[in-house]
């Protein structure tokens, strides 16, 4: 682990750069049949991340009780919350989609960014695990992991007096965003799978919200300190996934009853 950054670059923004460029790199590359400018493309997917970067920094605040990091240079080594990104990328993708690549079908769009993103947020964990956050509780197995002086659970245990001084590494804890990640790959990966397989466009973006944010939402169970905020935002973000897609389904078979009846 690297809690002081890789070479003197924080976590964070060491992998930024990278990510945004496998995210633009892939979208583009999944969507080469459907005739996607890719300079529009890129301006897009980039519009899209910091919108998703700032929603997630506010959503971060709103869990902290608007406090911020002290010293003010650990907001740039963290403080980023998932359901703040998915907020405002649910909120502005569509508005901004429809200015720049308005060509392009919403909901075919929705579901390519769906797949894009599960890998993006795949590759954002490894920061998860240089920084030494979001992770389990204190625990014994071969797979609990100690983390480096300066990294945030050690912050935490050195805080709450676990640990007796400054020099020791953390207690072995459950390296959650090791779970968080191999969640986002495993929908990332079914997603690619089913997609070849879809009864309609949308229907990814959908199973998108149901699977992974579900997923999350169930993981958040053993994050330790533990933040109600959080799981209840992806197991409610979840639930109405599902809902929006069973409708869609009934509705869709509705309408194909009526059209075989006429």
């Amino acid at each position: 682990m690297y809690p002081q950054g890789l070479f003197g670059i924080e976590a964070l923004r060491l992998l930024i750069s990278p990510v945004a460029l496998f995210g633009i790199v892939f979208f583009i590359l999944y969507l080469r049949q459907d005739g996607v400018r890719a300079g529009r493309a890129v301006l897009l997917l980039l519009m899209i991340a910091v919108a998703a970067f700032l929603g997630a920094k506010v959503f971060s605040l709103y869990v902290r009780g608007w406090q911020l990091y002290q010293p003010l240079a650990h907001e740039l080594r963290g403080g980023l919350r998932y359901p703040g990104a998915l907020l405002a990328m649910i909120a502005f993708a569509p508005l901004l989609k429809r200015w720049l690549l308005p060509e392009l079908p919403l909901t075919r769009f929705l579901d390519v960014l769906a797949i894009t993103v599960c890998f993006a947020f795949a590759l954002v964990r490894i920061s998860c695990w240089m920084n030494g956050c979001c992770t389990g509780p204190p625990c014994s197995g071969f797979l609990c992991l100690s983390y480096a002086p300066g990294s945030q659970v050690w912050y935490a245990h050195l805080q709450h007096g676990l640990i007796e001084n400054s020099f020791q590494r953390s207690l072995p804890v459950l390296p959650l965003h090791f779970l968080f990640m191999a969640a986002s790959l495993g929908v990332g990966l079914f997603l690619m799978w089913f997609d070849g397989r879809r009864s309609f466009d949308g229907q990814i973006a959908l199973l998108y919200l149901v699977l992974h944010d579900g997923a999350k939402g169930l993981l958040e169970s053993f994050r330790d300190p533990y933040v109600a905020q959080l799981q209840l935002s992806s197991l409610l973000t979840s639930a109405a996934g599902l809902l929006v897609l069973l409708a869609v389904i009934r509705w869709r078979r509705s309408r194909k009853s009526a059209d075989d009846i006429a």
